[in-house]
């Protein structure tokens, strides 16, 4: 009722305030205007239509004309570096691509060549101790082996046909010459001499372009060589001519014809565009332009093909229409551009007057928000400055009357949940361990004599913040005792103290969420029984507690995770699995400072370990408590 009262008040000043605060400048405004009526009669017929459309024509006279011209020279030269670029792109790829081929053939002839080299396969053509289907198998094996093994597909076979009648040899890869004669290449001429040719292959009307390298067997005595027979290695030509981009675009930028010296076709990437070659070959100047297509020719000769690259002129016409829909998107762009600031400047007065009277009208709804403010160094923007800050300084009463009244209600709710006895939970738990006694439940007893003591170090008036180590291995002890009746012999604990604890304070009610967190989340976790060790010591007058288990362990993320999550003080108020850790790290460090803490390592089924660091405090010291 009395902040009700309260707001009612600062509503009714505030009322009067903008009353009086507004009417001043009214009046200023009011009286300037009227001063200058007189110089403003002589423009009047400049200034009889509305302020708006003054701004926008005089914008559009200034800015359109030169808008317009320079986008015309814009146009202009994008169209001719369209058409420069698109011509160098065109000599840059078929350069690319020759050089390509060539690269891949060469290879390959040097495959053949390491193969006719190869001294396992020469003795094995001449042996005569060995069956004729081990030595084609050994063959097989050492002519795959020299392939190029990245570029399988392209290979269609390779063969080694031998022409040693009184050593035959039969495989995978290996043959007779006699065997050759059925094939329908063989009956080629020059099938059986060094170097390339092409056919199409009637298995399935494929283009094939072979490689053919003599078997020659040189003797060491007399430097005579003898023919022992010949490689020949098989490529398919759809794949070794592929254009480059054909597996990364649905549509090639360029189609790829190669055809024989004798003006045979051979393959095409497009066979739509088969025709083009003979109106190619029949032009008496070999002309690049043919039919809506830039065609670019090069001639390979070590394979003596022919290729043609026919590059679709419908690029440049979508280039420049590309264009086009650049520069006028632009054009348009920058016209809408300049009539909205024009219309934008000209609305610009009235809409932050209008601002400010809406925020006059929400703080008398009771809306006592800041909200943004009005830009500006004159009037108005004064004026928008003074009533936020008065609102600011009534809201921020309101606030803290609301929020004190808060605060008293919940002191009133602690202090009635003070007001029970601790003595009825020692006197509670003291009758459950008489009973248990009785009843000769002698587990219940000690559980209650622990449980008993844990509560006298919560609920305790003669321990401060800190306490001895003594004191906190006790009560750690104490709950490891209650924990260990639950899970039975689940896990073992040691303790490695290589101090006095009765002379070293430390913080307290750090060690049993982190003892827990071992138990729970490490060691019962497992089929196995576990460790447990807790260890304290003095290291760089600082104190060193380290709770480590042998348990299920963390990988490396989520160890990273819980490092970084306990060190976020923004996360305290979130709920998890580590909220115990990361409060008592954050304990640690708003009493401590920040270069104290807990680490975090862990290995995944290898177990944790908790680090604690504090400073070295002797009894009797004073603490920052």
């Amino acid at each position: 009722m009395a902040q009700n009262m309260q707001f009612q008040n600062y509503t009714i000043k505030l009322r009067i305030w903008k009353t009086w605060s507004v009417w001043p400048r009214f009046c200023t405004l009011q009286g300037r205007t009227s001063r200058r009526g007189c110089d403003v009669m002589k423009w009047k017929g400049i200034y009889s239509h509305r302020i708006f459309t003054q701004l926008v024509v005089f914008t559009l006279l200034i800015s359109l004309i030169p808008t317009l011209s320079i986008t015309s020279f814009l146009f202009y030269k994008l169209e001719n570096m369209v058409k420069t670029e698109l011509s160098n792109s065109y000599r840059q790829m078929t350069s690319q691509y020759i050089k390509n081929i060539d690269e891949k053939l060469t290879q390959y002839q040097y495959s053949l060549d390491v193969i006719a080299d190869n001294t396992v396969i020469l003795e094995a053509l001449v042996d005569e101790t060995k069956s004729p289907y081990i030595k084609g198998e050994q063959i097989s094996s050492e002519v795959t082996k020299s392939l190029l093994l990245d570029r399988q597909k392209e290979i269609r076979n390779c063969m080694l046909y031998s022409d040693m009648d009184e050593y035959p040899v039969y495989g995978k890869r290996a043959s007779m010459v006699k065997e050759a004669g059925h094939e329908e290449w063989f009956l080629r001429e020059r099938a059986v001499k060094e170097g390339s040719f092409s056919y199409i292959s009637s298995a399935g009307n494929i283009p094939v372009l072979s490689f053919v390298k003599n078997m020659e067997n040189v003797n060491i005595h007399n430097y005579e060589k003898k023919q022992l027979g010949f490689l020949k290695l098989d490529l398919y030509m759809e794949l070794v001519f592929k254009p480059a981009n054909t597996d990364h675009e649905k549509d090639s930028s360029y189609d790829v014809i190669v055809y024989s010296d004798k003006n045979e076709l051979l393959y095409s990437s497009a066979p739509r565009k088969d025709s083009l070659l003979d109106a190619w070959l029949n032009t008496e100047d070999s002309a690049e332009l043919l039919d809506g297509f830039t065609v670019k020719h090069e001639n390979l000769k070590e394979s003596s093909l022919n290729v043609l690259l026919l590059f679709d002129n419908h690029q440049l016409a979508v280039k420049q229409q590309t264009v086009r829909q650049m520069v006028l998107p632009i054009l348009l762009g920058v016209t809408l551009l300049i009539i909205f600031w024009a219309w934008l400047y000209s609305r610009n007065f009235s809409a932050r007057i209008g601002c400010l009277v809406q925020k006059f009208h929400k703080a008398e709804t009771g809306d006592l928000n800041i909200y943004g403010p009005i830009a500006g160094n004159d009037e108005v923007s004064e004026l928008d400055r003074q009533f936020s800050h008065m609102l600011k300084k009534l809201n921020t009463l309101i606030q803290k009357n609301y929020i004190r009244e808060l605060e008293n209600k919940e002191a009133q709710l602690k202090n009635l949940q003070l007001q029970i006895n601790p003595h009825f939970l020692y006197n509670t738990l003291e009758t459950i361990s008489s009973i248990a006694a009785v009843k000769q439940v002698f587990d219940i007893c000690d559980i209650c004599q622990k449980l008993g003591e844990i509560f006298r170090y919560n609920l305790g008036k003669n321990y401060g913040e800190f306490v001895t180590v003594a004191q906190e291995l006790g009560h750690v002890q104490n709950y490891i005792f209650i924990i260990k009746k639950r899970y039975g012999n689940r896990f073992e604990v040691f303790y490695n103290i290589s101090l006095d604890t009765d002379q070293v304070m430390t913080l307290r009610f750090i060690l049993q969420p982190i003892i827990e967190n071992a138990i729970l989340h490490g060691l019962v976790k497992q089929t196995t029984t576990g460790t447990l060790e807790l260890s304290v010591w003095e290291e760089e007058n600082c104190l060193m507690i380290r709770v480590e288990d042998d348990g299920i362990g963390m990988d490396i993320q989520k160890v990273e995770e819980l490092n970084r999550s306990i060190n976020v003080a923004d996360n305290l108020t979130k709920t998890g699995r580590n909220i115990g850790i990361r409060n008592v790290n954050q304990r640690i460090k708003l009493a401590c400072g920040d270069k104290y803490g807990i680490t975090v390592k862990s290995t995944l089924h290898y177990g944790s370990q908790f680090d604690i660091r504090l400073p070295l405090i002797r009894k009797g010291e004073k603490t920052d408590e």
